[in-house]
């Protein structure tokens, strides 16, 4: 079928439906079912011999986060069990007798824990690895008005999640609060200075992009240790839903550009959506390729690109990080509405998400090298797989 970019598609770069983290520091069990952990600690083989061989990743399965509809209150949390085959049904109320909420934006899991920042109800929840929750925190400003939530990033005991009061909040894993809250947003900023959207954790610094609702042009510099604002760095326009730190150590990101082909733009105003690198040790940032989304797996990067004005640019498409190569993936007119992909770290497997206007979405499954493998039917607007290794 011909690939359809509606206009909620647009809506939902406006509006964000997709870097969070994805440590485990423990593991499931057998079987691969959520919340049977082992006391796994992330180390070595018996996790003290630091000359031991690694173990070879062992994916078990993967929480699948449903952001749900405008309005709806229908998030929800899936598990894809990688032992059956199967996907569950929402984990979270099953767990709770309830729904998660509006609009699940992100999930983290980190630990024994999982952490969803619910925008729409305006809420951070913390959970056991069954969805149980154990702690829903309200984000609001200090006069108690509500704030939208955005996405995390974990490191060293800490989950940090953006917001749009042009924050970003620190979680202690342990007591399960916010222990700090930086407001990134400068007296006298320049115009588009706000919306914080997606955050990672490099060289114990955390990048920030600065959306601006599709004004901005930076990434805000963090220093993890003191949580204070080191810089911002000027990079291409509309920074938004992608800021990951791949497996080679670099920061990469996707700005969404201008919607380039829109007929308020003359050709020569078109700004691409493109993905660039940063260096953690210097700060420097160069642009690589287009890109809308992307989902990195050792020295490769996969890579969906689509403008919505003009959907003959669409590709989906494999670039070599070292030599710079790039490999067409799959078909992207096989697609109605991609909403992000997700890489099996063990078997290099590649999920896309496809979400249909009004309809459950739809995540294809491919092998590294783009065969197509299978479909399933997941929840409303699929926009997030974490994986569950050993």
């Amino acid at each position: 079928m011909k690939m359809k970019w509606c206009k909620w598609a647009i809506m939902a770069l406006a509006l964000g439906c997709f870097t969070a983290c994805s440590e485990d520091d423990d593991t499931v069990g057998d079987g691969g079912k959520p919340g049977e952990e082992t006391g796994g600690n992330g180390g070595g083989a018996n996790g003290s011999d630091s000359t031991a061989v690694p173990s070879p990743v062992v994916a078990l399965g993967a929480y699948v986060l449903n952001t749900g509809n405008w309005g709806g209150n229908d998030a929800g949390i899936q598990y894809l069990d990688f032992q059956t085959g199967e996907l569950s049904e929402d984990l979270y109320a099953a767990a709770n007798g309830e729904g998660l909420g509006d609009l699940g934006q992100d999930l983290c899991v980190y630990g024994s824990k999982i952490y969803v920042t619910v925008s729409g109800s305006s809420k951070v929840v913390i959970m056991d690895r069954k969805c149980k929750v154990l702690k829903s925190i309200p984000v609001a400003t200090e006069d108690g008005t509500p704030v939208e939530p955005r996405y995390m990033a974990a490191c060293e005991g800490k989950v940090y999640f953006t917001a749009y009061d042009g924050t970003v909040s620190r979680i202690d894993t342990t007591s399960m609060a916010i222990d700090g809250k930086l407001n990134l947003i400068d007296a006298g900023a320049q115009t588009g200075y706000d919306h914080p959207e997606a955050i990672t954790s490099a060289n114990g610094k955390l990048y920030v992009n600065i959306s601006g609702y599709s004004k901005g042009k930076w990434l805000a510099v963090v220093d993890a240790a003191s949580f204070t604002k080191l810089k911002d760095i000027e990079v291409m326009l509309n920074p938004y839903t992608q800021c990951i730190t791949a497996e080679d150590g670099y920061v990469y990101f996707v700005s969404n550009g201008n919607y380039a082909g829109s007929p308020s733009l003359t050709p020569d105003q078109y700004i691409y959506g493109t993905m660039q690198r940063l260096d953690p040790e210097t700060d420097q940032v160069e642009q690589v390729c287009r890109a809308t989304y992307i989902a990195n797996a050792g020295e490769k990067m996969y890579i969906l690109y689509s403008e919505y004005y003009m959907p003959e640019v669409a590709r989906a498409y494999v670039r070599d990080l070292k030599t710079g190569d790039e490999q067409e993936f799959m078909d992207m007119a096989d697609l109605q509405s991609a909403n992000g992909l997700a890489v099996d770290p063990a078997s290099g497997d590649v999920y896309v998400f496809d979400v249909p206007y009004g309809a459950a979405s739809d995540v294809h499954v491919y092998g590294a090298d783009g065969t197509y493998k299978r479909t399933f039917e997941a929840g409303m607007s699929t926009s997030k797989m974490v994986f569950v290794t050993k």
